[in-house]
């Protein structure tokens, strides 16, 4: 019977506020691929590529396997991280390569927990056999809805979504236990009575299953239509509004091109640099990291030209990563 639990979150975690300053990053993301098969109305996918180049210099460019190489090599000096991630503004399952990714992520031992977040479109009988096979731990799916009627409102795809659910299906079977599966719709694709069927459908082939609230993720996207608060986060936690974000001071992203960022943010706010010119210790060691986590630390993201415009910690952020009251502690610690 599969549980209705959050999309992301793990049961191990940490309360950041006693562990940073971090001697490695907890979580490495991996972006495969800025290329996505859908255009989902909530997303960034959703802009013309005129607009995202405009606003964000966003590419929809792939990986190579010289710069996947690199990271890897990079990533080894950390040790053991908990989380090797592979996701970003695209869908990872269009990448040629992803299944060798995650075979190599594994192979050395890299992190604790290997997973993709993936829209599950391409996860057919072929590519699941060789997912299971290269060990992948956590399958994290993107639906959006429950009808190919609101699958072409919302993501401005045709899908076969009796396919998709057989193959999601398969995946869990075949999977037998060693790789987690987990499902997520936003509420805006749901019909009134369509939870209880979302919930109905994905039990039984899910490990977890949730229905998440859409935040206004993207400064450049249209979320009027929608009612929203940021009084709770995605997963509809009430919180007080967070001054502090904590994803700088536990994970790092990497880019397609290797750029390397602090947050999976689609401004690439606070670039580190890249791993073709610098390494991931160095960029986590570096003193251009420091300052940005100083930054916020000292009260000042809102006047951040891109941190002020993002809703990251108000949306994904979890309950045990909050810094705030506690922002003088951590400055000592970082002398």
């Amino acid at each position: 019977m599969s549980i209705i639990k959050p999309f992301t979150g793990v049961d191990d975690r940490v309360r950041l506020a006693d562990a940073v300053p971090l001697p490695a990053p907890y979580v490495l993301n991996i972006f495969p691929s800025n290329a996505c098969n859908f255009r989902c109305a909530y997303c960034v996918q959703s802009m013309n590529m005129a607009a995202l180049i405009s606003k964000y210099g966003f590419l929809r460019d792939s990986m190579t396997s010289e710069t996947f190489a690199k990271t890897v090599s990079q990533a080894k000096e950390f040790g053991r991280l908990k989380l090797v991630s592979f996701t970003g503004q695209g869908e990872p399952l269009l990448h040629k390569d992803i299944v060798e990714m995650v075979k190599i992520i594994k192979l050395y031992n890299i992190a604790g927990r290997v997973d993709i977040v993936t829209n599950g479109v391409l996860l057919n009988c072929k590519m699941s056999d060789a997912l299971i096979e290269a060990s992948l731990d956590v399958l994290r799916i993107s639906l959006q809805g429950i009808t190919e009627e609101k699958y072409y409102s919302i993501a401005r795809a045709e899908i076969d979504f009796a396919e998709l659910v057989d193959n999601i299906g398969y995946f869990y079977s075949a999977s037998r236990g060693k790789c987690k599966v987990y499902a997520k719709t936003p509420d805006i694709s749901l019909d009134p009575g369509d939870e209880e069927k979302f919930y109905k459908m994905f039990d039984g082939i899910t490990d977890r299953m949730y229905v998440e609230k859409i935040m206004p993720v993207y400064d450049g996207v249209d979320y009027s239509r929608w009612k929203m608060s940021l009084d709770t986060d995605r997963r509809g936690v009430s919180h007080e509004r967070r001054k502090v974000c904590p994803f700088p001071f536990y994970q790092l992203d990497v880019w397609p091109n290797g750029d390397v960022v602090p947050c999976p943010a689609i401004h690439k706010v606070g670039n580190l640099g890249n791993v073709n010119d610098r390494t991931l210790a160095e960029i986590w060691d570096s003193e251009e990291l420091r300052e940005f986590r100083l930054m916020h630390l000292r009260g000042e993201r809102m006047s951040h030209g891109q941190c002020g415009v993002c809703c990251g910690p108000d949306d994904c952020a979890h309950p045990e990563d909050t810094l705030d009251r506690n922002e003088g502690e951590i400055m000592r610690r970082m002398g």
